[in-house]
């Protein structure tokens, strides 16, 4: 056998080496992960309501305002609280409130964070109970996706999996699965995920707003030949490339 000959051969054997495993890296990449439903960015907040009826006398805050704990929201002037304050049913102040003796109520934040909506006005007669605002609490930002798993994919879901969240301008995120909920119907499992995402958390960017639509890979933990083959391959190539 001429050298050519033999160069050819390996050269051919060495071409198929690297076909075969860019197949079985792929297969291993598309088993080990599941695409988002639908995904988007979320965050806790909390209302801010008025235990009395009352005329909203003072709107302080608009939406997009930050707010920080103990910051006037609003001033509630109500009769009730007049009356109870005068026969002495009321004598403290309520949390997240500041009860005066005219009967005015000052609601408070009991939080850092974001107004995201206001509800009620100046001038705007309130129910006692009302939702007259809501707060985005500071350094809540999360993503919440439904993904659909097949009974296998399940099995392999662990705790605090890796998600890439790919954010509208194409730029990239790394988070870990928080909180798992499955449903199930049809041999199909509904899975949605709360992520938590360091850096959403702290972005305070318009892309990274509550709400922003987003897209997510769940990452599962992969079995049998076909990972350990990858994994033997992945070692071998950041051997070779150093």
């Amino acid at each position: 056998m001429s050298w050519r000959t033999r160069a050819r051969l390996v050269g051919g054997l060495v071409l198929v080496l690297l076909v075969t495993g860019g197949l079985t890296l792929n297969l291993n990449a598309r088993k080990g992960t599941v695409h988002s439903v639908s995904a988007a960015v979320a965050a806790e907040t909390y209302d801010v309501g008025s235990a009395y009826a009352g005329l909203v006398r003072t709107q302080l805050v608009e939406v997009g305002d930050e707010v920080r704990t103990g910051d006037p929201l609003f001033v509630v002037d109500s009769a009730t609280l007049r009356h109870d304050v005068q026969i002495g049913l009321v004598t403290d102040d309520a949390a997240g409130a500041l009860v005066a003796d005219d009967g005015t109520l000052t609601l408070t934040a009991t939080g850092d964070g974001t107004v995201s909506e206001v509800a009620a006005q100046a001038g705007t007669f309130v129910q006692a109970g009302t939702t007259l605002a809501s707060i985005e609490r500071a350094g809540t930002r999360h993503v919440r996706a439904e993904h659909r798993l097949t009974p296998e994919q399940l099995a392999r879901l662990e705790p605090q999996a890796r998600v890439t969240v790919t954010l509208p301008d194409s730029s990239t995120v790394t988070g870990r699965v928080e909180e798992t909920v499955v449903t199930t119907a049809g041999g199909v499992a509904d899975v949605t995920v709360t992520v938590a995402t360091p850096v959403l958390a702290a972005d305070d960017t318009a892309v990274a707003a509550t709400g922003t639509p987003v897209r997510t890979v769940l990452h599962l933990r992969n079995d049998g030949v076909v990972t350990t083959v990858a994994d033997t391959l992945e070692d071998l190539l950041a051997r070779v490339l150093g």
